[in-house]
């Protein structure tokens, strides 16, 4: 079996029409993260009778609008999701709305702080995605330490910064994915150094599409990313680690499956 952590069904759908295919005959069991109703309902048809798989649901910071916040609210009573997100902050300033500034934090945390208290009064995990905002993920530290679990989806933050947040929150699982193959120094070496129990991967199928080799300036294998990477990403950690990647996916798989999160 393969995990994946967090992905896109409805997004990758777009780029790969017969991805579902590739997730049975690759044996995966993951994670399909959402965001709005008709995201939902396409992944509730790709997978309806399928394989098994959980489900998130989250207010993403790209997009900071309670637009959906009724719909998460029934979704989290249900018992549907598996946890709620993604969600977090984003200040990438690549854009106007993820310049940080007092506006945009104000309006990010709004949002956030919303899915944190649904979360917290649910009993259900939190999947964080945090763009040049890790200041503010120490700072929430405490509120995390009351939820069942954390995934800090595509982490690719320093390795210092990654042991010191994970000595502050022990249900904290860290997610890497093809920034493993693509040379992302503070990726890896957060990977090499973080324990074995606080690991988990991921595809972020379709948005993190792999290089051919993990070094910077690689030409891209293709332009999006989908659930043949999780090998090369297990086959890159397990090297990083100096392990054998049979038995790095048995941790992986106890990680997804009975770790601090869902088990």
């Amino acid at each position: 079996m393969l995990i994946d952590a967090h992905f896109h069904a409805d997004d990758l759908s777009e780029v790969e029409p017969d991805f579902m295919r590739s997730y049975r005959d690759l044996g995966v069991y993951g994670m399909a993260s959402v965001h709005d109703g008709k995201g939902l309902a396409l992944t509730r048809a790709f997978f309806h009778g399928g394989p098994p798989y959980r489900l998130s649901f989250g207010l993403h910071p790209q997009l900071p609008l309670m637009d959906e916040a009724d719909t998460l609210r029934k979704l989290a009573q249900s018992g549907e999701i598996a946890a709620i997100g993604e969600c977090g902050f984003d200040f990438f300033g690549d854009r106007p709305e993820r310049v940080r500034n007092a506006q945009n934090e104000r309006a990010q945390r709004a949002v956030f702080d919303f899915q944190l208290e649904l979360a917290t009064r649910r009993g259900l995990p939190l999947v964080l995605h945090m763009r040049r905002a890790n200041d503010l993920l120490f700072a929430y530290a405490k509120a995390f330490n009351k939820l069942p679990g954390l995934i800090l989806h595509g982490w690719t933050g320093p390795a210092n910064e990654a042991l010191d947040f994970h000595k502050r929150c022990r249900g904290a699982l860290f997610s890497f994915g093809t920034a493993l193959l693509n040379g992302n120094k503070k990726s890896r070496a957060s990977a090499a150094l973080l324990p074995l129990s606080a690991l988990l991967i991921e595809s972020d199928a379709p948005f993190q599409p792999p290089r051919e080799a993990p070094l910077p300036g690689a030409r891209l294998v293709r332009a999006y990313s989908n659930f043949e990477d999780l090998s090369l990403i297990v086959a890159e950690l397990a090297r990083l680690r100096d392990m054998a990647s049979e038995a790095l996916l048995e941790t992986l798989c106890a990680n997804f499956t009975a770790g601090p999160l869902f088990g």
